[in-house]
């Protein structure tokens, strides 16, 4: 089926306009219909038709779907419905999140030549870390652990509704615990590079710390209002990400209170062992600076800049591609690598 405004998915879904592309899927906003007039607006994803034929993809996309579907919290995105049309093709169905997304949110400040009030990026920080400890503490029907690792944090994946509500999505590359199977072949490492931590970029595996590194980078570039990873080339990137050179954000700003900056420099130790030890620790631990600075209701307070941040970037849910005026969006494409033989090889290098 060619996706276009007034199609309709499976009898119910009619698309409304594309909201967002990435590398491998096209988002559309949409609207779920129903008997005597009954309507819900929803977010429809779909694979691109250049990944249709790829059997591993579609399994990926699958996965997403089995695993969206068991993780029921607040703050993060819900799985509706999972459907085909007659040429076979997938649609994953979700809840329509009205607002923008944390890249989004970051450089409509920019626009105006500002930065992101600190209190409203630790709650947005505090509301993706609930719905990632929701990820981390799943628990299998028979009552055992069986985490799901997101393992692509990021701020286009943690959206702001209009309602103050923190949502974190894409669990396209999260890996539950539960399954025998891996769907990355051996050696390969996935994600966006500029949040991968340290350890990752060395070819080790995706864990919780690694997940809680991603949101240390997303918290730390939030505030400072630029990338925290930087170079011209991939492998640039790649290399700065292994010698984990944080720089100080009281270089970045003045008005941050000492204690959100050691716990930003906690979630971003090199060494795991020495990060938070779980994403519920470093929730509670950033809800203790809001509660001690006396800031006031941040969940009202970021409801408001929510709907001036769509004001400012022209009403509407800023699409993933566009990026702001004069400030460059926060995240990249999802990317695949290859290690060879065990041994890291930075983006460009493969052999």
């Amino acid at each position: 089926m060619s996706e276009r405004a007034g199609t309709v998915v499976d009898g119910k879904y009619e698309l409304i306009e594309k909201v967002g592309e990435g590398g491998m899927a096209v988002v559309w906003r949409a609207v779920m219909r129903g008997a005597a007039g009954f309507s819900r607006p929803v977010a429809v994803k779909k694979i691109k038709q250049e990944f249709r034929a790829s059997d591993r993809y579609i399994r990926m996309f699958v996965e997403e779907a089995r695993v969206g579907s068991e993780l029921a919290h607040p703050n993060i995105v819900q799985v509706i419905d999972f459907c085909t049309d007659k040429a076979g093709a997938y649609y994953l169905v979700m809840e329509w999140v009205d607002g923008v997304d944390l890249a989004a949110f970051v450089n409509s400040f920019a626009r105006a030549g500002d930065k992101a009030p600190w209190p409203l990026v630790v709650a947005i920080g505090v509301g993706a870390l609930r719905g990632l400890a929701a990820a981390h503490e799943r628990r299998r029907s028979d009552g055992k652990p069986a985490p799901v690792i997101h393992r692509d944090v990021s701020p286009h994946n943690i959206l702001l509704a209009g309602n103050g509500i923190v949502k974190l999505t894409d669990f396209g590359l999260a890996r539950a615990r539960d399954r025998i199977d891996s769907l990355t072949a051996p050696g390969t490492v996935k994600g966006k590079i500029a949040y991968w931590s340290p350890e990752i970029a060395n070819g080790g595996e995706a864990d919780v710390r690694s997940d809680l590194f991603a949101m240390g980078v997303v918290l730390w570039e939030s505030l400072a209002a630029e990338r925290l990873f930087t170079g011209e080339t991939d492998v640039q990137v790649f290399r700065k990400i292994i010698a984990c050179d944080v720089k100080p954000l009281s270089e970045r700003r003045n008005d941050l209170p000492p204690r959100l900056t050691a716990l930003l420099a906690e979630a971003l130790d090199a060494d795991p062992t020495r990060r938070f030890d779980s994403a519920r620790d470093m929730a509670q631990q950033l809800a203790d600076v809001l509660k001690k600075a006396a800031t006031g209701d941040a969940h009202n307070a970021l409801a408001e800049e929510v709907n001036r941040a769509r004001h400012r970037l022209g009403g509407r849910f800023l699409p993933r591609e566009a990026a702001a005026d004069g400030a460059a969006p926060l995240g990249t494409d999802s990317i695949e690598i290859q290690f060879s033989d065990g041994e890291s090889k930075p983006p460009g290098d493969q052999a």
